[in-house]
């Protein structure tokens, strides 16, 4: 599956903007790494990954700085890639970015959030972690803008 998400950098982070690179990870593809905006069943449109899995953000998570590890890791695998993330039709090319997750993977991270996929999302258009409460915080999709969709609690700093 090749997985595709937009993300910002900041303090610690690379910040890029160039599309080409392959997807590592729990999912490896040879698919270009390209953030894009599709809409998943109830939280409207949203970031999604290259094949079009629904991205979240964890509540828990500082900015380019993401919590998510082991057993956590295993149910919201974060979305890494080998190279430089890039920007799809309807995300914000400055807003990419990349940190290191705790396994030493290069995380992609938007508006400085890293992102994460679900495990239970199996086809494009879910969204079944949306509001999911786990490993000690809210679970939520993320728009173009940033933000967690359908939730009043902004994803911008941790």
């Amino acid at each position: 599956m090749g997985l595709v998400a937009a993300a910002c950098g900041s303090s610690g982070a690379t910040t890029t903007s160039s599309a080409g690179a392959s997807t590592s990870g729990s999912h490896t593809a040879k698919a270009t790494v390209a953030v894009k905006l599709a809409a998943a069943h109830g939280v409207g449109k949203v970031l999604v990954a290259a094949d079009g899995l629904t991205v979240y953000s964890f509540s828990k998570d500082g900015k380019d700085h993401p919590t998510c590890a082991g057993s956590c890791a295993k149910v919201w695998p974060p979305l890494t890639v080998s190279g430089t993330p890039g920007a799809g039709s309807g995300v914000k090319a400055s807003m990419l970015g990349t940190v290191k997750d705790a396994d030493g993977k290069t995380q992609v991270t938007y508006n400085g959030r890293p992102l994460y996929t679900y495990v239970a999302d199996t086809k494009p258009g879910q969204a079944a972690g949306q509001g999911i409460n786990a490993f000690g915080g809210k679970w939520w999709a993320m728009t173009a803008a940033g933000a967690a969709a359908g939730s009043t609690a902004s994803t911008g700093s941790g």
